[in-house]
């Protein structure tokens, strides 16, 4: 390893692991007090950022890659979608909970200082203004799209040719399964479930609701030389006689209704998966969290509609959202298989991650894995590898048992289809299935029905306590031995977003790890948790841990060793380890966060947090490996420094209210992989990178067209990373301040 490498791993740190044990004495209990946050805070406002803030700023991340020049169109298209979608779940979540606790006068007080009305009041504005940039992105779009002659019609463009194919399809396709509905006294307002979208018409004083259904495509596709959609709401206004009977139109538009969207829990239920069932129904009929309304719909329609809807007159200002197109999440429709045959150049170039030699040799998974710890990056390097090891698992005659959590995998999932294969050939397989993984929870109540069907023993955990866990236990007899094949991950089981997401996939013969893990699942179905000895296990060992680790630094710090911390994670927005965290800066710990999403730590603000950097990564892939690294008093890459990987956030949920697992890199070679391959690009890269500054706000790093991690990744497809670093040391040594991703001399 070059010498900028060791100079730039110098500072890592890591105790010896010192973990409390036990269980909640009532953790649905726990999980209700936290729900309701019970905890009053003295005012910090000036040591913290706001989570909620936070959370949108991730959004206007994500926003900003629909301008960004190095993705093709059709990808910022994509983006744009996607951001309108985070930001629909975050009002139909966040913004939900921030409304039921304003009405009910909470007297909580946030980490920053603020009332919950006086957040819910900032969390308003700042939405309110990322809907308008997403609209404004949208119409940049748009004519950036007709520039290469693909066109979205209004229905006063459809006409000739275009009208009559477009009159046909409508009687044929979407006639049939449209519902009008005349709202008068005997006809109520119909429901309209959250995300759903919904066209008015004005007749007179007559107003006839007709739902959008959503099966049918929102952009509809029209045949000919040029590429041309039309909105499925367009169609309704162009084409509403052939559904109803009267002579003149006075006035049309299309609303959308985001509701709240948590699950309610009115008791306490041991039938969870009857709970959550009979919570889906009721999530269906929540209350309204926002109104979108369309920009040409008339005045007297959207108070129609209002006056349905919002039952608090002194709301409605704050409950509507004017807006040219509702529902910009359905944009992601417009690139269909014929657009994106057709306009290969407007897409990202197609990427399969490679699958490892040893697994496409033939060679049995069990004998790979014997020879050693194999660690994987997920979308980079194939979730192929986790099929094969399930697939040979169910038909391998030496195998006795299965154990496997399921927190999200997709409907046909090859994983769910080996587990019932190897219960099929007589092996004891138990499934746990977290049924409230949010927004799969009807997919995880089927797959649970499915499983049990074929004989497979389905666990639904420990009720308060989510199982997000990513974990599968082998059980294999070789001659009179029995071993314990292990695999763990920091993503789910779905290989739709193993493509996706950047995950780290672990498989060891491990039998210390592998008690372990068997110890987490005796806990789940059993709600008794025995001590572990290699890795952290959450509900009770995850906080000490992280808490014993980081003060290790401090300790390492004050001895005049070095020191450092780096944590890759999702989120960071738990409090009491963010204030530990500026102690470690304090004492003179180097701490880098890399943080995707939300981040309530404040970072180089002097006298708090000098010593401490926060960087997101957006990019092509979604950031999702959670990895903790701890120097302890010696250089990062050394042999006394720490590596730990898992499924765990630093928030509340996941150090107090989750069932986690964080494991140990006991392999020099794997950790070596972890720190100078992943964690230094991930701090090397500046085209994809957002820094966190002191005035709470992320700025884009100024060096555009430097080091793009994920890019790199991409272009290993050897499985070394050799060519990786070289290139960026290249840039370093060249003067190029690509490694200076914080903008200043960070000694490295």
């Amino acid at each position: 390893m070059s010498e900028l490498i060791n100079k730039l791993w110098q500072r890592l740190p890591f105790g010896k692991s010192q973990q409390g044990r036990g269980v909640p004495s009532d953790a649905w209990v726990k999980a209700e007090v936290a729900e309701r946050a019970v905890p009053v805070r003295k005012p910090t406002n000036s040591r913290l950022n706001n989570m909620e803030i936070s959370d949108l700023q991730f959004v206007e991340r994500v926003l900003e890659e629909a301008h960004n020049p190095h993705h093709p169109l059709l990808e910022r298209l994509r983006f744009l979608a996607i951001s309108s979608d985070v930001l629909d779940q975050f009002y139909s979540v966040r913004v939900a909970k921030m409304k039921r606790s304003t009405e009910m006068l909470d007297a909580y007080i946030t980490p920053d200082g603020l009332t919950p009305a006086a957040q819910l009041a900032k969390v308003r504005a700042r939405g309110k203004k990322i809907m308008e940039a997403q609209q404004k992105t949208w119409n940049h779009i748009r004519n950036q799209l007709i520039d290469v002659d693909i066109r979205v019609l209004e229905s006063k463009e459809v006409t000739g040719v275009d009208s009559q194919w477009l009159g046909e399809f409508f009687s044929n396709h979407v006639l049939p399964v449209l519902t009008p509905t005349t709202i008068d006294e005997e006809n109520p307002f119909p429901f309209i479930p959250s995300g759903g979208l919904c066209a008015i018409l004005a007749f007179g004083n007559k107003h006839i609701l007709i739902p959008l259904p959503a099966n049918l495509p929102r952009f509809v596709p029209v045949p000919g030389k040029q590429l041309k959609f039309v909105q499925l709401e367009h169609l309704i206004e162009a084409f509403w006689p052939q559904l109803l009977p009267f002579k003149h139109l006075d006035g049309f538009g299309v609303f959308q209704i985001l509701r709240d969207n948590d699950l309610v829990r009115q008791e306490r239920s041991d039938d969870l998966r009857a709970m959550v069932e009979s919570g889906l129904r009721l999530r269906h009929k929540a209350n309204p969290v926002l109104l979108k309304v369309d920009e040409a719909m008339p005045k007297q329609a959207v108070e129609f509609v209002l006056e349905h809807l919002s039952s608090d007159a002194s709301e409605t200002k704050e409950f509507k959202q004017t807006m040219p197109l509702p529902g910009l999440s359905a944009l992601s429709g417009i690139i269909t298989k014929e657009l994106s045959a057709r306009y290969t150049q407007l897409l990202f170039k197609p990427f399969s991650g490679r699958v490892p030699i040893v697994w496409t040799s033939g060679e049995n998974v069990f004998d790979v894995i014997r020879e050693g710890d194999q660690l994987y990056h997920w979308p980079y390097e194939s979730f192929d590898t986790v099929i094969q090891f399930l697939r040979q698992a169910a038909r391998d005659p030496d195998v006795l048992s299965v154990k496997q959590t399921l927190y999200r995998t997709s409907n046909n999932s090859p994983i769910v289809d080996a587990l019932i294969d190897a219960a099929n050939h007589g092996k004891a397989v138990t499934t746990v299935i977290e049924l409230e993984a949010r927004e799969d929870e009807s997919t995880n109540v089927e797959l649970a029905k499915r499983l049990e069907q074929a004989g497979v023993q389905v666990s639904y955990g420990i009720v308060g306590l989510k199982i997000h866990c990513k974990a599968t236990m082998v059980v294999r007899r070789e001659g009179d031995e029995t071993y314990l094949y292990t695999h763990l991950a920091t993503g789910n089981y779905h290989a739709g977003n193993a493509k996706r997401y950047t995950d780290l996939s672990f498989f060891t013969r491990d039998q210390t790890i592998g008690r372990d893990v068997n110890v987490v699942f005796n806990y789940i179905t059993s709600g008794l948790l025995l001590e572990t000895k290699s890795l952290i296990a959450s509900p009770m060992g995850f906080r000490p841990w992280l808490e014993n680790s980081i003060e290790h630094e401090i300790e390492q710090a004050n001895l005049g060793r070095p020191t450092r911390i780096i944590i890759k994670v999702n989120s960071f927005t738990d409090p009491d380890i963010a204030e530990q965290l500026y102690r470690a800066s304090a004492a003179g710990v180097q701490i880098d966060l890399l943080v995707r999403r939300q981040c309530i730590v404040r970072p180089g603000v002097a006298g708090l947090s000098e010593n401490i950097r926060v960087k997101s990564l957006v990019g092509r892939f979604l950031e999702h490996a959670r990895i903790y690294a701890f120097s302890s008093g010696c250089a990062l890459h050394d042999a006394g420094a720490s590596v730990f990987v898992g499924s765990a956030d630093i928030m509340a949920r996941n150090l107090d209210e989750r069932v986690e697992i964080v494991f140990p890199l006991n392999d020099p070679r794997l950790r070596s992989i972890v720190i100078n391959e992943i964690l230094h690009a991930n701090i090397a890269d500046t085209r994809q990178s957002w820094i966190l500054k002191d005035d709470n706000e992320y700025h884009r790093h100024a060096e555009r067209e430097g080091v793009c991690a994920q890019s790199l990744f991409m272009q290993d497809q050897a499985g070394s990373l050799g060519k990786l670093v070289d290139q960026i040391d290249t840039n370093v040594e060249s003067g190029n301040s690509a490694v200076d991703v914080y903008g200043r001399d960070r000694g490295l």
